[in-house]
């Protein structure tokens, strides 16, 4: 394992080396600005890396992240590329400052997996060195060769100068020829012998690897790209069985080809169920709803439908995104194109919902803070949501049946987290300046009603919001802390 600090300063090494072997002194300002890393004098009858060390130390933490992050997505240099090996090593230390150094999936589950494949061709249906050179691209990362993979019992050998370039099959399949599988001329054939894979793994440094590498390898094996129908499906038991002592288990996603393909996730720990319909942006009157298949739960809006949206698609295995959501809108509005009138036309919609003042800015804030950052991976910030719903106007009925009826904002998060967001005005706690205790009662045990079912609940007092780039502030950096905890991407 890797900690934090550790993490931190390998990738100062790592950016100043990078761009130091791809640019020239010209561009390496260019470069060094895209990054947001910060401006040092050049001292005289210094090297690249010298200086490029001596900026990535006085950059904060955070600007080596930021520019760690920006380096994987698009290298912002016109003279070369990153190669996959410091793809990989930039993208393994980025795991492990998100981890903060830990491993959630323990060395037990890692042998236990290993040893789970002892026969398997785990694999699949390619040679082994393109298999793994999807999982991981370098494999000296961890100080290996090859050639330790081979037993050297009973008089068996190793030749060094075969390495991870050729396809080193040659090392499980010893009723195959040699010389057909070598391409180098200059290799003589030589003994060897089948390794185990469990062997193969502790050698690669399986147990050292970020729980997200290690996640890649359980992906790659059981991709229908690698095994056929059957062999996928027995793997995918196998897998799931000692993943979920670790809270993780293998779930599909998407298809290819007609057969699953599958990612490691978190066991669900929120909300049960999925979502049918999304009653939301209401802006006036409460829409009268009837229910056409009771059944199947099939409602219908048969009065004031214009006074609100009802989202209806089935729920993505993702977060539900900006993107999803103008889709949606799109096609709601029996529009051929999504362009930016219709991202406005719905931006526009969603703000008429909301009060003016705290509720309009929190909105305001999220969205013109993070856009420019996650772009289409947006996670749709929905305003004035129905989480209950009674089909009698409050004059009707001498008590309430419902402590609350809507919530202020909802957004749905991978792995079902569904986040309410409520922002606190005087109403919520008091009447004309008086405390009202059993109000304020009633708004907390309802909070935890709903936390049991699984749901996050968040709230801003009316407070926060006087000063308002106090509030920008804090707004920012509560969705910082929502992303890194939802693990997604707010660069």
């Amino acid at each position: 394992m890797v900690d934090v600090q550790q993490a931190l300063e390998n990738l100062r090494d790592k950016i100043a080396v990078i761009i130091a072997d791809l640019e020239v002194w010209n561009s390496l300002h260019d470069v060094k600005n895209a990054l947001g890393l910060p401006d040092e004098d050049v001292p005289s009858n210094i090297g690249k890396h010298r200086y490029l060390r001596i900026v990535t130390a006085t950059a904060s933490d955070q600007e080596i992240i930021h520019a760690a992050k920006r380096m994987m997505k698009s290298y912002p240099g016109t003279r070369g590329k990153l190669s996959s090996v410091n793809l990989q090593q930039i993208q393994d230390n980025l795991w492990w400052i998100e981890s903060q150094g830990t491993q959630q999936i323990t060395n037990v589950t890692r042998h236990r997996f290993a040893e789970s494949l002892e026969g398997l061709q785990f694999w699949g249906r390619l040679p082994l060195r393109e298999f793994l050179s999807s999982v991981i691209p370098d494999p000296q990362a961890n100080g290996n060769n090859l050639c330790d993979f081979v037993t050297k019992a009973d008089g068996q050998i190793c030749k060094r100068s075969v390495n991870y370039k050729y396809d080193f099959s040659i090392f499980l399949n010893p009723q195959r020829e040699l010389t057909k599988i070598l391409t180098l001329d200059e290799l003589e054939p030589y003994k060897y012998s089948p390794i185990q894979a469990a062997m193969l793994l502790r050698e690669l440094g399986f147990l050292e690897w970020a729980d997200q590498r290690f996640c890649i390898l359980i992906e790659r094996i059981v991709h229908p790209e690698v095994q056929e129908s059957a062999t996928q499906q027995k793997l995918v038991a196998l897998s799931n069985t000692l993943l979920q002592h670790n809270g993780f288990e293998l779930r599909e996603e998407t298809s290819q080809g007609g057969l699953p393909v599958y990612k490691v996730r978190k066991r669900a720990v929120g909300v049960s169920g999925a979502p049918k319909y999304i009653i939301f942006a209401s802006t006036g009157l409460k829409p009268d709803i009837v229910i056409d298949d009771a059944v199947n739960m099939d409602i219908r809006v048969v009065h004031h439908a214009d006074k609100c949206l009802v989202y209806d698609q089935p729920p993505p295995t993702g977060d539900l995104t900006w993107k999803m959501l103008v889709e949606w809108w799109s096609k709601h509005k029996g529009l051929k194109v999504v362009d930016d009138k219709t991202r406005h036309e719905l931006g526009h919609r969603l703000r008429n919902s909301l009060q003016k003042g705290p509720e309009l800015d929190f909105f305001d804030t999220y969205f013109r803070a993070f856009k420019p950052r996650l772009g289409d991976n947006l996670p749709a910030l929905l305003p004035q949501v129905y989480l209950h719903y009674d089909p009698r106007n409050q004059s009707e009925r001498k008590q309430p049946v419902l402590a609350r009826q809507r919530m202020d904002f909802l957004m749905l998060l991978r792995n079902e987290n569904r986040v309410v967001i409520e922002i606190d005005g005087a109403q919520h706690y008091s009447d004309n300046g008086y405390a009202l205790p059993q109000r304020y009662a009633e708004m907390v045990a309802e909070d935890r009603r709903i936390r049991l079912l699984g749901y996050e609940v968040y709230r801003f007092g009316g407070a926060e919001f006087k000063d308002s780039k106090l509030a920008r502030k804090t707004i920012v950096r509560f969705f910082n802390d929502l992303f890194a905890r939802h693990k997604i991407d707010s660069i």
